[in-house]
């Protein structure tokens, strides 16, 4: 941060490399803060001569990536101290600067709300991204359809879903989890079944993470039987349990 003050006294403008060096350096010390007002107070499109200049040179290009790469660093720190308000304005910042977001930092920003419970938001970016043309991924999908599910607000899983598959991108067991999970939270256990049972036919292996989520939709249901049939179908899958899952099996 020194060396970028002593730059700019000496009468340069400091370039987006010199800015995303040190910001990152911030990022990595969880001081997303700092960084943010760094970039505020130096700017983030590099000098001038950079944003001026007719043709892209190599050293340009260089650092239009070191500043996106920085941005999304920044996004991501925020998303882990549990700020999504903080993520999206480094989003709206990013685009400020005429700089075109990639569809893993719109990923970062929809987890960070998803994470604290912020659906509506999660949505606004969701909505976004795809205004400005960039493709969502089952990655983005995952994190929407996580984003519904930790709200109570399963009625628009199956939607989400659907506009993924109409986009030809092709679920993961992330996706079908996630989906179980909605439905096991907003107590629709014969749902969690059906995408259970459809990702199944998909060739979908269930993992871990599926199987405690269904174990814990058939328990809701005063299904202990049941719940026991998915127990035993894991272990012949060969995963081994964990703890949560002996637990849920015990409240069983």
């Amino acid at each position: 941060e020194k060396v970028l003050q002593r730059i700019a006294n000496a009468g340069y403008r400091p370039t987006a490399l010199d800015v995303s060096a040190v910001s990152g350096a911030f990022v990595q010390q969880q001081q997303a803060h700092r960084a943010l007002e760094l970039f505020r107070l130096i700017g983030v499109a590099g000098t001038k001569s950079e944003r001026g200049s007719a043709a892209p040179t190599e050293n340009h290009d260089d650092s239009r990536a070191a500043t996106i790469d920085t941005f999304h660093s920044l996004v991501h720190c925020f998303g882990e101290v549990g700020e999504p308000g903080e993520a999206l304005k480094v989003l709206q910042a990013m685009q400020s600067e005429g700089l075109q977001p990639r569809a893993d930092t719109y990923n970062l920003v929809i987890n960070a709300c998803a994470q604290s419970g912020d659906c509506d938001r999660a949505v606004e970016a969701f909505n976004d991204m795809q205004r400005r043309g960039i493709r969502p991924n089952a990655g983005t999908f995952n994190r929407v359809i996580y984003a519904f599910g930790a709200v109570g607000r399963s009625d628009k899983v199956m939607d989400v879903f659907h506009v993924m598959q109409r986009l030809g991108i092709e679920p993961t067991v992330v996706t079908y989890t996630s989906m179980v999970n909605a439905f096991v939270q907003s107590n629709q256990p014969d749902k969690a079944v059906e995408v259970f049972q459809l990702m199944q036919q998909q060739g979908i292996r269930p993992d871990q993470v599926t199987y405690n989520s269904m174990i814990n939709a058939f328990v809701q249901s005063n299904q202990p039987d049941k719940a026991v049939e998915v127990f035993q179908l894991m272990q012949q899958q060969g995963l081994r349990p964990d703890e949560v899952i002996f637990n849920t099996l015990i409240n069983a």
